[in-house]
């Protein structure tokens, strides 16, 4: 099996693991709390636009995916990038997002029922300052990021691109939104943790 098909494979089984891992996860949780772990907001409000876009571009990339297989022709209307479409750069796309994901899976079990997607209208859970929040003030939605750029050297085209800048802007978005929520209801409490923990990267603090 060459690196193309091996990545095209690759790429519908790890959406698919990825939208059964939160299916499962979320309706446990669910069951657990008695209330959804999840918070999509309400139109038009901006934190709904921002669930909205994911939702729907999560929906278009596992269509995508999944047609890739049987359908190898459907690639050229993604139109491909071909100076990064190489055995090595898929290949090293595909094991970004596999690290990625098994990162993810961690700090998802490790946050437990602490865990949460959107922002609730009360917030009475501990502020997470430990772990991987140590060293990020938004850990999860770092390594969606890493992620959405593997996919993007998996698949080499302006579809993938779209779909990470979308994703990125997105995503940077939110988690001013959700700080401003932390800052709300933690005071004083996040404007310290803030004070010595960077928003992305170790080293680099930006409020």
């Amino acid at each position: 099996m060459d690196a193309e098909t091996f990545s095209r494979w690759f790429l519908a089984i790890f959406f698919v693991a990825v939208a059964l891992f939160y299916t499962v996860s979320i309706s446990l949780k669910t069951r657990r709390a008695g209330v959804s772990p999840v918070t999509f907001g309400c139109f038009p409000a901006r934190h709904w636009l921002i669930h909205t876009t994911f939702r729907v571009f999560r929906a278009a990339i596992l269509l995508v995916c999944l047609m890739r297989v049987p359908y190898p022709a459907v690639d050229r209307y993604l139109v491909p990038i071909q100076a990064l479409w190489t055995p090595a750069i898929l290949l090293a796309g595909n094991a970004i997002m596999l690290a990625s994901f098994a990162a993810l899976i961690w700090l998802h079990q490790a946050m437990g029922s602490d865990w949460r997607s959107g922002i609730p209208q009360a917030d009475v859970r501990p502020l997470l300052t430990t772990g991987a929040y140590a060293l990020s003030r938004n850990p999860m939605f770092l390594l969606i990021q890493a992620a959405q750029f593997g996919f993007f050297l998996s698949l080499p085209s302006v579809f993938t691109l779209v779909c990470l800048l979308v994703g990125m802007v997105a995503i940077h978005a939110q988690a001013r939104l959700e700080e401003r929520h932390l800052e709300a209801h933690h005071g004083e409490a996040y404007a310290r943790y803030r004070e010595k923990t960077p928003r992305w990267l170790i080293g680099r603090r930006r409020r």
